[in-house]
């Protein structure tokens, strides 16, 4: 948080110390909440989605499986989701709100980029990773040709260029705007949209993440994982009741972690301006949840 007593961009020098301090800053309990489980998941998540990065690509050649592929590709992502989204959630957080002090233009689009890039294919990456476990466990004879690393990697490659090419909109869409407080006293760089939120662009962007990134996902997760716990309980595999344990617990945190924020940004770009939702609480928890989602992928894949 800057320490200075006036800032200088204004129209003109401004005496902070005149202005009610939440009328600037968060207030001190949101700070702390969303300053520490940030630092929390940023750290567990930074860790454990590098190590198996790192365990998988430095292996011998028997780690290069189909799933393992597809847990390197999904902790590429979560890594994204959780260096762009978190050190950008902690600095907001201790800036003056709405000021934008993480490198001007290309920063805020880039920004908003990386992290709809990361959370969208983190969610293609666990729905490629259940379809390959779905085949393995529930069709083992058609796995020995379908579930290849050859063709585990071709489909990795189509997620990343899809979720490249998908949301590149945004690189156009957030931009600068300067954001003008108490009468013009204050005039702050905001990183924002470029357009008015009910635009349609932004429309058919945020529903189309609910319907591309959470609702098929979620759909297919559930029948696919029912299917394994069915096939699973038909056998008498030592380890039956911690895969199944495993598979509940996937589908559960994926519904629950990402329902918050998905709600969120769906809701607000159909709703009118008076009954969006603007509470802050809701707002920095449900970005919480899906870097906190981030962070805990590579202990539920890897248990």
């Amino acid at each position: 948080m800057s320490t200075m007593s006036t800032i200088e961009d204004a129209a003109t020098p401004l005496d902070l110390s005149s202005i009610p301090y939440l009328e600037l800053y968060y207030s001190i309990p949101m700070r702390l909440v969303a300053s520490l489980i940030c630092a929390i998941n940023l750290g567990v998540g930074f860790i454990g989605n590098l190590l198996v990065i790192l365990v998988v690509l430095t292996a011998k050649a028997r780690m290069l499986t189909p799933t393992n592929c597809y847990l390197v590709s999904l902790s590429a992502a979560d890594l994204i989701v959780l260096v762009v989204g978190s050190v950008s959630l902690i600095t907001e957080m201790n800036s003056v709100r709405d000021h934008w002090i993480l490198g001007g233009l290309v920063g805020c689009q880039m920004t908003v980029y990386l992290t709809y890039v990361g959370v969208n294919t983190s969610a293609f990456s666990i729905t490629a990773f259940s379809v390959e476990r779905y085949i393995a466990i529930c069709h083992p004879i058609s796995a020995q040709t379908a579930c290849t690393v050859k063709r585990a990697k071709r489909i990795i490659f189509g997620v990343w260029l899809f979720g490249l090419v998908y949301n590149s909109p945004w690189i156009y869409l957030a931009m600068i705007k300067q954001k003008s407080m108490f009468n013009g006293s204050l005039v702050l760089p905001a990183c924002g949209h470029r357009y008015n939120r009910s635009n349609g662009a932004y429309m058919s962007l945020y529903l189309g993440d609910l319907v591309l990134f959470y609702l098929i996902p979620l759909v297919l997760l559930t029948i696919m994982y029912s299917l394994i716990a069915r096939i699973l309980f038909g056998t008498d595999r030592p380890a039956r009741p911690q895969v199944v344990k495993m598979l509940l617990v996937v589908v559960v945190l994926f519904a629950l972690l990402w329902l918050p924020y998905r709600f969120l940004v769906a809701y607000n770009s159909i709703a009118p301006a008076g009954y969006r939702i603007s509470s802050e609480w809701y707002v920095i928890i449900s970005r919480l949840l899906v870097y906190s989602n981030s962070a805990v992928n590579p202990v539920i894949y890897n248990a």
